[in-house]
This record gives structure tokens, sequence and C-alpha cells, in this order.
């Protein structure tokens, strides 16, 4: 009788356990975050950054998109808002990310001018 009682008791905390779990699991933010933490500074698009390259070079920047590109090690991807499609290296960071392309992502970084081609180094990455 004792052992029933017991055996019952666990069940019941069981449950309660996995419904907890479940609540937190399904609550607030599950978004993936890589790197420094993203600011709240106002989106630039990547028609600006190319179009005035000059004035946001050595200047964090924060981009929103979505990856159209990615290496396989996920150490650059192609960001793609609705203005243009810039080439984003989280390498020099030290930051790789897992297979995301037709993902929303939102970027923290830095233009940087490579031989004329105009990139970003991104510092923090959030999906």
């Amino acid at each position: 009788m004792r052992k029933a009682k017991n055996i019952k008791l666990i069940g019941v905390l069981l449950i309660i356990i996995l419904i907890i779990l479940g609540i937190s699991g399904c609550s607030g933010n599950n978004s993936e975050k890589y790197g420094v933490d993203i600011s709240e500074k106002e989106t630039t698009s990547v028609k600006d950054i190319l179009a005035n390259s000059e004035g946001y070079l050595d200047q964090t920047v924060r981009l929103e998109g979505k990856i159209v590109r990615e290496c396989s090690s996920g150490c650059w991807f192609f960001l793609e808002d609705e203005t243009g499609t810039i080439f984003v290296d989280i390498n020099p960071s030290g930051l790789s990310i897992p297979p995301k392309v037709g993902k929303k992502v939102v970027v923290e970084g830095v233009p940087e001018n490579k031989n004329g081609r105009i990139s970003i180094i991104g510092k923090g990455v959030e999906f």
C-alpha cells in the first residue's frame, strides 16, 4: 500500500515538472545569439552602407535581413534586405553559425572596404 502511494507521488511530481518545463519552454525569447549583444540602435540599410561607405567605415552598424548564402563552416554569409545584398564576415570575430540560409538575421558589425569591396565584419549575430 505504501509503495503504491510512493509511486503515485512520484508520478504526480513528474507530471508537475513536465508542465513547468513545457511552460518555460514556450515563454519569451527563443532567439539564438552569437558574439556581442545586438544594440537597440537604428537599423541601417544595405543600400545606405554601399552608397555612403566612407561615412560608415569604422562605425558600428546594425543590419536586418535574411541570409541568402552561407559558408559551409558558418564563418561568413550574404545578408539581403529590401535594398540590396552585402557580404558579412564573422570569422575575424571568432564566430561561426549553423546553417541558416533563408532565415531572418540581425547583425551588428563594422563596414570595411577591402580592395574596393564593401563588406561587414560581424561582431554579433542574432536569429
